[in-house]
């Protein structure tokens, strides 16, 4: 018997749990981005991670559930991206925070929280899973918005985080359907701009 196979330490069980669950998370991403909502059934996502239609069932009973809870799993993703690239306290300057964020934004991954946005605002089970999950990931985005400019006041700062937030998500729908961004870089240095005007204005 192999040495090294014989002293590999078993998995514990949280560790084979959690890789089946990361396993039909990352694959349920990738059936909203490449199939749409509609596309994206218990059956698919089980299929594309390699995973039993009983293990997903029995990790994700319904739809709802596991498109919830993959978006959770990207916005996590998508955080911790943003953290690795811009530590708090380390001094950030507005014009690559906005660089970045749009980053995260034109990513393919992003078509599927635009998929599920919409299909929640007829789908009354989705809207009621996926409700919290998207107010949490807003609260972590202001949070980290604090972080990186606590000299800001929250007020100032608040109004343009939202104001570049919607702009780029309008962004990103017409990057999806248009294919792309013919006046992408204009669109982003306008942004720079209003943000290093609003926050050296806003500055306490």
């Amino acid at each position: 018997m192999d040495m090294a196979v014989a002293q590999r330490p078993r998995r514990t069980q949280a560790e084979r749990r959690a890789q089946t669950q990361g396993r039909l998370l990352d694959a349920a991403i990738d059936c909203l981005v490449d199939y749409g909502y509609g596309g994206t059934t218990t059956t698919v996502v089980s299929s594309r991670a390699g995973v039993s239609r009983g293990a997903q069932l029995h990790h994700y009973p319904t739809r709802a559930d596991l498109v919830a809870a993959a978006i959770e799993h990207l916005f996590e993703r998508m955080r911790r991206d943003y953290r690795e690239v811009f530590p708090p306290g380390e001094g950030v300057d507005v014009g690559a925070a906005v660089d970045l964020l749009w980053s995260v934004f034109e990513k393919a991954d992003f078509a599927a929280v635009l998929e599920l946005y919409t299909a929640a605002r007829t789908d009354d089970d989705l809207r009621e899973r996926l409700a919290p999950v998207a107010e949490a990931h807003e609260r972590d985005v202001y949070q980290l918005a604090y972080d990186y400019f606590p000299e800001i006041r929250r007020t100032e700062l608040d109004s343009v985080l939202r104001t570049i937030l919607d702009a780029m998500q309008g962004m990103a729908i017409s990057l999806f359907v248009s294919g792309g961004l013919v006046d992408r870089d204009e669109r982003l240095a306008a942004l720079r701009s209003l943000a290093r005007d609003a926050l050296r204005t806003g500055a306490a």
